[in-house]
């Protein structure tokens, strides 16, 4: 199969140069996409402006590749089809699942600001690494914490109100009566021996 690779930014152009895209390219076709995605270019624009004619291999070697590049966590995205490509792949409905667009010049208006933002997500992302925190881990450690607090403090409730049954009941179920208060002072005796000043005792009757 003749064709050609060039780069523009971070795409990776794959032009066909062939009238007829048919079963006699299929395997140097597949070949080509898998060297291009095992050689890390995982962003690629198949161009099929030469192409003027396709067979059921050729539609199949699109779709492969489209799922080739989002397996490898890229983008396959397929410009300049011929109007016979794209009646095929509407009646396969595989024009829903692609990416097509007129030319590569409406594809780079449309990614290049996509990659800017990639590019400055990616170097926020970096700097976030250097945090030492992990958010999602301490979410989740939040909410255990709150969960396990949780659990004490009913358990401390609940032992709590049922000391507080104890205390009101005694063991017959009645309420406990509350011990009288002290009173101060010294105790008035009626009886019994007291000591003297001088160390000898009396009795009072």
């Amino acid at each position: 199969m003749k064709h050609s690779v060039t780069n523009r930014k971070e795409l990776t152009i794959l032009k066909i140069e062939e009238q007829v895209f048919d079963f006699r390219h299929g395997k140097a076709y597949q070949t080509t996409i898998e060297e291009l995605i095992d050689g890390g270019s995982t962003n690629l624009i198949v161009d099929f402006n030469q192409v003027k004619a396709i067979d059921s291999c050729g539609i199949s070697s699109i779709l492969l590749t489209h799922q080739l590049a989002n397996k490898a966590h890229g983008l396959a995205i397929f410009v300049a089809l011929c109007q016979q490509i794209k009646d095929l792949l509407k009646l396969t409905s595989l024009d829903k699942q692609l990416y097509i667009f007129s030319s590569i010049n409406e594809v780079m208006t449309l990614v290049e600001p996509a990659m800017k933002t990639r590019r400055g997500a990616k170097g926020k992302q970096k700097a976030s690494d250097f945090d030492g925190t992990d958010e999602d881990t301490g979410e989740d450690l939040d909410e255990l914490d709150d969960e396990a607090i949780g659990a004490e403090a009913i358990e401390d409730d609940e032992f709590m109100d049922r000391c507080m049954d104890d205390d009101d009941e005694d063991e017959g179920g009645k309420p406990a009566e509350k011990p009288p208060a002290k009173k101060r002072g010294r105790p008035k005796g009626s009886g019994g021996n007291t000591i003297r000043a001088n160390g000898s005792k009396s009795t009072r009757a």
